[in-house]
């Protein structure tokens, strides 16, 4: 293990379901289209071998999940909350893994539906990984394809992995910064010590000057807290 693998972030289940569910509400303004996200809903997904399969056989009290584990799973539930059907997702994670030889193919380049099938692009194709592998032609289906998370990807060997993910506005999950915890976007910061700092009475103009942070990038990191929160209550 490298020292960047050392230090690199990690989140349990609870957490992890945590930041899937304040994303979804985003993503999914209508909560009845919203699946539910739990720690159990999590391990079942590990268990149908959806995410990495190095963690088939962990118990779930041991479970340890990495930042390509979290990604993976926050695009299996965005598929879910789109109408993607389990079916469907497995063709997809099956057709993925073959492709590309990766054990967490989710985590593996951007992924895109038009509400009826999952598509990404391999090797300059772009393909309808539900069905298959069979060529799409992107241009003809811009209007209705939507990303599923947003995610930067890095190469590594001959794909292209996750490497951070961008959950709300102005707010990054690095998993080289601060273990992987959500931060203003280009900082250190975490969100959760601004919350904290209104929360204590701290204005708004003291966090500007205190940090050098804009009014926006304060208060997307408040509306990002305020979604965990939300998620907690519900």
């Amino acid at each position: 293990m490298n020292k960047s693998e050392e230090f690199s972030g990690i989140y349990v289940a609870p957490k992890a379901a945590l930041y899937l569910t304040a994303t979804l509400r985003a993503d999914i303004p209508s909560p009845a289209q919203r699946i539910p996200i739990n720690s159990r809903n999590l391990i079942n997904w590990i268990r149908a071998g959806l995410v990495s399969r190095e963690l088939l056989n962990i118990k779930g009290w041991e479970l340890v999940l990495s930042f390509e584990d979290l990604v993976s799973m926050r695009v299996i539930a965005a598929l879910r909350s789109f109408g993607m059907s389990w079916p469907q997702i497995h063709e997809a994670e099956q057709y993925l893994r073959e492709r590309t030889g990766y054990h967490r193919p989710f985590a593996v380049k951007q992924i895109w539906t038009d509400m009826a099938h999952i598509f990404s692009e391999l090797e300059t194709i772009f393909l309808s990984v539900s069905r298959h592998g069979q060529i799409a032609f992107p241009s003809l289906l811009e209007e209705y394809l939507q990303p599923v998370g947003d995610m930067t990807f890095n190469p590594r060997e001959d794909i292209f992995v996750a490497a951070t993910w961008t959950p709300n506005t102005d707010v990054l999950l690095d998993p080289l910064i601060q273990y992987g915890e959500p931060c203003i976007s280009g900082t250190r910061i975490r969100t959760r010590i601004l919350a904290q700092m209104i929360h204590g009475g701290d204005s708004i103009p003291y966090i500007e000057k205190a940090f050098n942070l804009t009014e926006p990038q304060i208060n997307h990191a408040l509306e990002w807290e305020n979604r965990l929160k939300a998620a907690v209550a519900s």
